[in-house]
Order: structure tokens, then C-alpha cells, then sequence
């Protein structure tokens, strides 16, 4: 069956075709010569049509990075040794090729290929831990997630509880065991991957913007979420205590976010009109904007190389 989010990315895509080839490939500003690798602040947008691109920690564009695996770019997330992985769906809405793979780059930027594992479908969130498994969340079909621990042959798969789709974003809480992750619905949601437990939802009422996308948890306890059009902060009892907003002359629905300046502030996508705006996270201070040039609905997902 073809869900709406399926329709949705087809037509991203069909827009994308139509686009002029220098708008598609967005080359890198003239005069701002490529770093050799992913430096500290740098700043990674993934998009609907399936490119990833490089800004530098200045706002700039240094690359488009090259994609060697077909389907739309979804969530990204970074290695110990600071490779990067990008998941992708299939990118036809009957999805006749394949369900899903999560593609590799090291730091240099150059595709390492796919990584050798199937998903059921559509995977979506990334997450490493410190004992080197990693967790990936898939948002279509069973909806679980998969934990790959080295030397495993197969994964382990929890069936977390969905709301209104499956796992799309995640997160590992410091203790190791809590993930939180989101379902589009109004709530942040929470598994419990060492016991194979649901655990109860982290915010008893439900969130303003009504259809939650990222989430992290912070040093304290709470955790920040994209939510429609705001972006929520929850203290460590699942309060809302906080919102950040653009003003209301440019409509939003928040998608993907990442925190830079030691933590202090991030980095978040508005996937209405594909801009990138900054917020501090203590006072909510608009502090800056990109518009990275490309059609609006193709932000998905923002990352930054620490």
C-alpha cells in the first residue's frame, strides 16, 4: 500500500527532475576551496530527492556529497571515527527496488558504499552507543528497531509501540537503555532496549506542535523536540518548559536539528521553505538563518561534525 509520506517524497522528487541541473547540484561557492576533511561546526543537510550537503562551519557550501545508492536521503548520524551514514528510502512511491539501505562516507567525504545490512523498510534513525552496537529505527512495515552489535550475525529488533507512524527519530539517554524516539504524533515516546521493554511516554500531555519529529535527550534530563511549528523543551519530568519559534511571517514545520556550540545552541530545518536556522538553547535568540537553495519540502535531516 502507498502511504502518504510515500506520494509525498515521489513528488519531491518528480519537482527535484524538473529543477535546472546547477540548481540540483548546488556546486560549492567559488572561491571557498573544498576542506579536506569534516572539520568541527561543519554543518550536513540531507534532503527528500537524495543529496547531502556540505556547509562549512562559516555557512558556506563546500560540496554536494556524491550518492552512489538510489532512494531519498533520510537521517544521518556520525561514527566514532567520524564516518558518516545517511539512510535512504526507496525513492518510487511502489517502492520496487529496494525497501531501504543506509549509505557510508568517511571524512573525506567519498562514498564507502552501503552498509551490509537489510531493513525490513523505510530505515530511518541512527544511533551509536558506547559499547560500539548500533541502533537503527525503521518507520515503515514492522516499525521496530534493530540493534547490530559487531560480530552479531543478525539484529536484535524490539517492537516499540508506534503512535501515528513507526520509529522515526531517536535517541540514547546517558544511562544506555532509554530511547527515546518519535512516532508523528504529539508525544516523545520511550523503549527501554536493555530489558526489551515499552516504557511509558515521557510527556503526559501532549506537545503543541502535535506532530513530533527529532529528538535528543540534554545533560539534564529533559529533551529537546521538533514538533510541527515549534520546537519543544521538556525538563526531566516530561514538562513543556520552553518553546523557539521564527517569526509567525514564515510558516514552519520543524524536521531535523543538531546542537553546535558545545551545546549551547543548534541548528534546526524548516522543511515548509528549507531553510536553516539557528536558536540558542538557553533564551531561545534567533541567532542566524541559511537558505540552502533548494525547492521547499526536501529538508529532512541536520547534522554537525564535532
Amino acid at each position: 500500500m502507498i502511504n502518504l509520506r510515500q506520494t509525498f517524497v515521489f513528488a519531491a522528487l518528480l519537482a527535484a527532475v524538473s529543477l535546472p541541473l546547477q540548481a540540483r547540484q548546488l556546486p560549492a561557492t567559488p572561491g571557498a576551496p573544498a576542506p579536506v576533511t569534516f572539520a568541527p561546526g561543519d554543518l550536513f543537510v540531507s534532503l527528500e530527492y537524495g543529496e547531502v550537503l556540505w556547509f562549512g562551519a562559516d555557512g558556506m557550501l563546500r560540496r554536494v556529497l556524491p550518492q552512489t545508492w538510489p532512494g531519498t536521503a533520510e537521517a544521518m548520524a556520525f561514527d566514532t571515527v567520524g564516518n558518516l551514514y545517511v539512510s535512504r528510502w526507496c525513492n518510487d512511491p511502489f517502492c520496487t527496488a529496494e525497501f531501504g539501505r543506509v549509505e557510508r562516507y568517511n571524512n573525506l567525504g567519498l562514498p564507502l558504499g552501503k552498509v551490509p545490512a537489510t531493513f525490513d523498510c523505510s530505515p530511518r534513525s541512527i544511533v551509536f552507543d558506547a559499547a560500539g552496537a548500533t541502533y537503527v529505527g525503521q518507520a515503515g512495515c514492522r516499525k521496530s528497531i534493530l540493534k547490530f552489535v559487531p560480530g552479531q550475525v543478525e539484529p536484535t529488533e524490539f517492537l516499540a509501540q508506534e503512535e501515528n507512524e513507526g520509529v522515526f527519530w531517536m535517541d540514547l539517554a546517558a544511562d544506555g537503555c532509554t530511547m527515546f524516539y518519535t512516532s508523528m504524533g504529539p508525544h516523545v515516546k520511550r523503549y527501554d532496549v536493555c530489558s526489551g521493554t515499552q516504557l511509558s511516554d515521557f510527556n503526559a500531555e501532549g506537545l503543541p506542535g502535535g506532530v513530533t519529529h527529532d529528538v535528543r535527550v540534554l545533560p539534564d534530563g529533559g529533551v529537546l523536540v521538533s514538533s510541527g511549528e515549534v520546537i519543544a523543551r521538556l525538563n526531566s519530568a516530561g514538562v513543556l518548559t520552553q518553546t523557539y519559534a521564527v517569526p509567525p511571517e514564515e510558516p514552519a514545520l520543524w524536521v531535523g536539528f543538531d546542537f553546535t556550540d558545545n551545546g549551547t545552541a543548534f541548528w534546526v530545518g524548516n522543511y515548509h521553505n528549507s531553510n536553516l536556522h539557528k536558536f540558542n538553547l538557553a533564551t531561545g535568540a534567533h541567532l542566524a538563518n541559511i537558505s540552502v537553495g533548494t525547492p521547499s519540502n526536501s529538508i529532512i535531516a541536520v547534522k554537525v561534525a564535532r
